[in-house]
């Protein structure tokens, strides 16, 4: 059950920013002008915001059912590294080798936090 809602809480939240992203490529969908408050809100951006609130519900379950210092580092890893693979494909942002290194690492790191649990 906790692997089903970690992985609800990953494309929750990735997507959440992936929708966010596309939604705002236009502008920030709330701005102040002139005293007065205007919403630019498209689908992507409603759907952006819907997803990233279900991903704090989600996330909130899970820190309440595990240590904070596996869940966080768990969590933040697998976002990373669905948002870097999702940014090639949904974005076309450049793979670069710093970037590559940087996910290595980061698996890496959650690989040796999980070796004594």
């Amino acid at each position: 059950m906790a692997s089903l809602i970690l992985s609800f809480y990953v494309a929750a939240t990735s997507l959440g920013l992936i929708f966010l992203k596309l939604g705002t490529s236009s502008g920030i969908p709330l701005r102040l002008t002139e005293g007065k408050l205007h919403f630019n809100f498209n689908f992507y951006s409603v759907a952006g915001i819907f997803l990233y609130g279900l991903s704090f519900m989600l996330y909130i379950y899970l820190i309440s059912k595990h240590d904070l210092g596996y869940i966080i580092p768990l969590t933040t890893a697998l976002v990373y590294a669905v948002i870097f693979v999702a940014s090639y494909f949904v974005f076309h942002e450049v793979f670069t080798l710093v970037k590559i290194i940087g996910i290595v690492l980061i698996v890496a790191g959650l690989l040796c936090l999980n070796i004594q649990r």
